[in-house]
C-alpha cells in the first residue's frame, strides 16, 4: 500500500498547497518579532516531518530534549508541537491550566472520534465525553471496593494453569488474560477476552504514528473515498467494532430482563441506573443503545491495552533481572508459603510492587504520554501559544530525567525501597504503587488523566505475585549454541499504548509442589468461569 504513496501524494497536491498558503500567512504575521520555545529547524512545508521516524519516536524526541531543552517546539506539516520533558512545566500546562490544554487532536485516521461516542478518552471535552466520564468513574470506583470481585484472581488461576501446560504461548495468554478479566467486569463474558485483545491493538494501530500514513502526511487522507484506502478500512473497521459492541450491550440487556446478569459487571450497574429513572422494561432508542454500548466497550477496551503491554514487560524484566526475580520470590515465600498471592498480601510485598513500579518507568507504556490540545490562546514564559497547538509531555524522557531517576535507562527497583532515592516513600506498605505517590505521570495528567489506576494496581499486583510465586523466568537458550537467544528491551509495536515485539522466554515451575497447586487452582476455576 505504501509503494503507492508517491502517486497519492500528487493527488494530494491541493490539499499541499492549502496547508503551504496558511503557512505563509502565519509566518507574515509573525515576523519581525515574537519569543519562540527553541527546538529543531523547521523546514518549509514540511516542518520536520521528513526525519521523524515512525516508529519509537519517543527517542527522537528525546533526542531534542537533550539538545534544546525541558520545553521545545517542532511542527509536522500543519500541526505545531510543544513537547516537555520536565514534571514541574508539565504540571503548569496540563494540570494548573488544564482548563486550556484538555482537548485533543484531530488523530486524523479515526473517524469522528473529538465528537463521540465510541472512543471517551479521544473526545474534547463535551456533555457526551462529560456524561461518560462521570460514568466510568463512578463505576471503576465502586468495583475497586470489592477489588473488582475476584474476577482478577480468578482468572489469575486459569492463566497459571495455561502457562504450566503451554509455556511458548505465555504473550498471546498475558493479553487475553487482561482481555478476559475486562470482558467479565463489562459483560460477564470472559470468552470475549480474546477478541477484546485483538480489537484493542486494531484500534491502538489505527491510531498511531507507526499506523495509517495518513496519520503523519495528513493531506493523503482527504483524496475521495476511491482513491483512499485508509478511509475505505477505518470506517469498516470502526461499524465492525461499534457493532461489535452494540451487540454485547443487546445480549447483557436481554439477560438483565431475565434476572440472569450478575450485578458485578458494569452493564448491570448501567441497567440498574435505567431501571431507577423510570424505565424499568429498558426499552431504548438506537441512540441511547450505542452511547451506552460504546461508554462500556471503550472502558472495556482501554483496561486491555493499558494493562497487557506493562505485564509483557515485567515477564522480560524478570526474565533479564534474576537477582530481583528472586528478590521478590523470598518475599513471596515468606509471605504466603504455598498458597497463589492474592490483593490481600499487598502491603506485605512491596518487592513485588517496586519491580512493577520499576517495569512502567523503565520501559513505559505510553513512552510519547498521550497528547493535550490547547482550546484556545494563551501564553507561557512570553511565549504565545496559539488554539490546537499540541501538547505532550514525553514519558520516555520525563522518566529519565537525572535528577529524579538517577541511572534512569536501567532497570533498578531499589529506587523505589531505599531511602536516599528521590523517588523513595514511606511506608512500604503502602508505596510504591499505581494508585498516588511519586511518578503518577504515567496515567496523564490534569483532567484528562486515566481513570484506571486502581484497576492497573490490583491487576498488575496480582499478575507479578503469583507468576513469580509459581514460575521461574529466563531467557531462552538457543539449543544450536547454547547461548541466551537476545532480547531486544525496545522493540516494540510502536503503537500509542506499547506492547514488546515478540520475544522468547524459559518459564519452568519452580518445583513440582508447586506445579500441582498450579493446576489444582487451574481446576477450581474450571468449572465457574466461561473456558
Amino acid at each position: 500500500m505504501e509503494g503507492f504513496t508517491l502517486i497519492l501524494l500528487y493527488l494530494a497536491l491541493p490539499s499541499l498547497l492549502f496547508s503551504a498558503v496558511k503557512q505563509i500567512l502565519t509566518w507574515r504575521k509573525s515576523l519581525g518579532s515574537k519569543p519562540q520555545f527553541p527546538g529543531p529547524r523547521q523546514f518549509p512545508l514540511l516542518g520536520r516531518v521528513h526525519d521523524l521516524p515512525r516508529y519509537s519516536l519517543w527517542l527522537k524526541f528525546k533526542e531534542w530534549a537533550d539538545i534544546y531543552g525541558p520545553i521545545y517546539y517542532t511542527r509536522v506539516i500543519d500541526q505545531t508541537f510543544i513537547i516537555v520533558s520536565d514534571e514541574k512545566i508539565a504540571e503548569e500546562l496540563l494540570v494548573k491550566r488544564g482548563h486550556i490544554y484538555s482537548g485533543r487532536p484531530q488523530i486524523r485516521s479515526l473517524i469522528r472520534h473529538k465528537e463521540g461516542p465510541t472512543y471517551s478518552a479521544l473526545m474534547d471535552r463535551h456533555d457526551i465525553w462529560k456524561a461518560q466520564r462521570k460514568w466510568a468513574h463512578a463505576a471503576v470506583a465502586e468495583a475497586y471496593k470489592h477489588h473488582f470481585y475476584g474476577h482478577v484472581e480468578r482468572e489469575m488461576r486459569r492463566y497459571l494453569g495455561l502457562l504450566l501446560l503451554d509455556p511458548s504461548r505465555f504473550l498471546d495468554y498475558t493479553r487475553e488474560y487482561c482481555g478476559r478479566v475486562m470482558s467479565r467486569l463489562a459483560w460477564d463474558d470472559a470468552t470475549q477476552g480474546r477478541a477484546n485483545g485483538d480489537s484493542a491493538d486494531t484500534t491502538l494501530h489505527c491510531m498511531s504514528v507507526s499506523g495509517p500514513i495518513t496519520n503523519t502526511i495528513t493531506p493523503l487522507w482527504h483524496l475521495p473515498a476511491f482513491a483512499n484506502p485508509w478511509y475505505r478500512y477505518e470506517v469498516r473497521r470502526e461499524r465492525e467494532q461499534r457493532d461489535w459492541w452494540l451487540s454485547n450491550f443487546r445480549l447483557a440487556k436481554d439477560r438483565m430482563r431475565r434476572g440472569e446478569l450478575p450485578g458485578d459487571t458494569w452493564a448491570y450497574r448501567y441497567f440498574e441506573q435505567v431501571k431507577k429513572e423510570g424505565n424499568g422494561d429498558l426499552n431504548q432508542t438506537e441512540e441511547q443503545e450505542v452511547f451506552a454500548s460504546c461508554m462500556i466497550g471503550f472502558l472495556n477496551l482501554v483496561g486491555v491495552v493499558t494493562i497487557s503491554g506493562p505485564l509483557k514487560f515485567f515477564l522480560m524484566a524478570m526474565g533479564l533481572h534474576p537477582e530481583w526475580q528472586k528478590k521478590a520470590q523470598a518475599e513471596i515465600d515468606k509471605v504466603c508459603g504455598g498458597r497463589m498471592p492474592t490483593i490481600q498480601d499487598y502491603a506485605a510485598l512491596p518487592t513485588v510492587r517496586a519491580c512493577m513500579k520499576e517495569t512502567v518507568r523503565w520501559r513505559s507504556g505510553v513512552p510519547l504520554g498521550v497528547p493535550h490540545q490547547a482550546e484556545r490562546d494563551d501564553e507561557y514564559r512570553g511565549v504565545k501559544i496559539k488554539k490546537g497547538t499540541v501538547v505532550l509531555a514525553c514519558e520516555w524522557a520525563l522518566n529519565r530525567v537525572p535528577s529524579r531517576y538517577p541511572d534512569g535507562d536501567h532497570f533498578r527497583p531499589e529506587r523505589w525501597l531505599e531511602p536516599g532515592w528521590p523517588t523513595y516513600q514511606e511506608p512500604l506498605t503502602r508505596y510504591p504503587n499505581f494508585r498516588e505517590g511519586q511518578a503518577m505521570h504515567s496515567f496523564g495528567w490534569g483532567r484528562r488523566t486515566c481513570l484506571g489506576q486502581n484497576l492497573v494496581d490490583d491487576e498488575t499486583f496480582v499478575f507479578a505475585a503469583a507468576v513469580l510465586w509459581a514460575f521461574d523466568l529466563a531467557p531462552k537458550v538457543c539449543p544450536r549454541t547454547g547461548e541466551p537467544i537476545p532480547i531486544d528491551t525496545q522493540a516494540t509495536n510502536s503503537h500509542v499504548i506499547l506492547e514488546p515485539s515478540p520475544y522468547k522466554l524459559d518459564i519452568k515451575v519452580r518445583n513440582a509442589e508447586r506445579g500441582g497447586q498450579v493446576l489444582e487452582g487451574y481446576r477450581e476455576v474450571m468449572g465457574e468461569l466461561r473456558l
